[in-house]
């Protein structure tokens, strides 16, 4: 089994490479020999667990298009090496060097099954939200590489069925795509890298974490206002709120002028990054969590946010705004309108303190997690529909 990649080993994409190696850890925890492909640098490495087996290097300062070409031909050589039997690419839209892979999988083993992921559907919201965003921003460049990108989707997308036997989607239920039928899947996390949260809560109040990542949808705004009405009505002399922001994408510095702006600072922490273990460290501090919020900024009504699942098998409540597997009544979650509109700070925390009176809540989002979101249980999944004869 190969997991295709072109993700980075710098520590900004961590969270999504982390993902990439439980994904191919859950692969190998069913039996099989899995390896991934991940960047370092000006190089392809072909990985195992946490060694890097073999290394392609090619030159630096290329043209966008040039190291999308080069990084493709070199994981066609591992594919091509390989004869594997199975072949997983990481992707968004359909691209030519997509294709390109799935050929070689096939040329190098006919009995391969390929399988390529669309890591958000529908994809096209997203899309127009970047265009303008790079609109806006007066990003010519980002605007023009983007717009080749969605061509390249174009053109592409009519030759992937020709080596491609699945899909594997996160988002809204479909079942063909493409003209390639397709598999819903959850996003997930290897249950062991998690430890049960142990409740050592912050006494001067109610404390929500939030964790930016890569994502732009995250809607943490909601919150920000949410606190600062909470704050006009008087919430704070009942139940002070604080908001802990961990990360450092794009969008802290607009949070950062927000809360200049609401007068909310003395309730609003930027961390930056932490490592797993100060993560650990802050889902024991805290009482809540803030999953996606934004989705409806990107037309996003079905999602599986990857933060969500560490929530869960962190056993650390949280708020979410979207379509989800999660059964309506799950106590650990709070579900609240996909909308542009303020967080209900009080009703959030009515919920944390039912938490914190209830800490069997947390041993039954733990289990929920183990049952559910473990990447064994997932990549099961993937792989039973990649061999199976009928896949409708």
């Amino acid at each position: 089994f190969l997991y295709v990649s072109s993700v980075s080993k710098s520590r900004q994409y961590s969270g999504i490479l982390k993902k990439v190696a439980g994904q191919t850890k859950g692969v190998s925890e069913l039996g099989w020999d899995a390896f991934y492909t991940c960047m370092e640098g000006d190089s392809v490495t072909l990985c195992k667990g946490d060694d890097t087996l073999q290394r392609e290097t090619f030159p630096g300062g290329l043209r966008w298009r040039d190291r999308q070409k080069t990084v493709a031909d070199k994981i066609c050589g591992f594919v091509e090496n390989g004869k594997y039997d199975a072949v997983y690419i990481k992707g968004f839209l359909a691209s030519p060097y997509a294709c390109k892979i799935a050929a070689y999988a096939k040329k190098s083993n006919q009995k391969c099954r390929v399988i390529f992921e669309i890591a958000t559907y529908p994809y096209w919201g997203t899309w127009l939200q970047l265009l303008k965003t790079d609109f806006k921003d007066h990003q010519l460049r980002s605007f023009l590489g983007h717009l080749f990108e969605i061509s390249q989707h174009i053109t592409s997308m009519p030759q992937m069925k020709r080596n491609v036997d699945m899909l594997a989607v996160f988002g809204k239920p479909v079942k063909r795509l493409w003209k390639i039928p397709c598999v819903m899947l959850d996003n997930g996390i290897t249950f062991t890298d998690f430890h049960s949260k142990t409740y050592r809560y912050a006494k001067d109040g109610i404390h929500i974490l939030g964790v930016v990542g890569t994502t732009l949808s995250h809607g943490y705004s909601r919150v920000l206002n949410g606190i600062a009405k909470y704050k006009d009505q008087g919430g704070f002399a009942k139940m002070p709120v604080y908001f802990d922001i961990v990360g450092g994408n794009d969008t802290i510095k607009e949070l950062k002028s927000e809360v200049l702006k609401l007068q909310i600072a003395q309730n609003v922490s930027f961390l930056g990054y932490k490592n797993s273990k100060e993560l650990q460290q802050l889902y024991d501090y805290c009482d809540i969590a803030v999953s996606v919020l934004g989705g409806f900024s990107y037309h996003l009504n079905y999602m599986s946010p990857i933060k969500s699942r560490e929530y869960c098998a962190a056993g650390m409540p949280f708020l979410y705004a979207y379509e989800d597997t999660l059964p309506p009544d799950a106590p650990f979650a709070m579900k609240i309108p996909n909308n542009s509109s303020p967080v209900n700070i009080g009703d959030v925390v009515k919920f944390a303190e039912n938490c914190r009176r209830n800490p069997e809540i947390s041993v039954k989002e733990r289990q929920y997690a183990e049952s559910h979101y473990d990447w064994k249980i997932i990549m099961k999944r993937v792989l039973d529909f990649a061999v199976a004869d009928d896949k409708e």
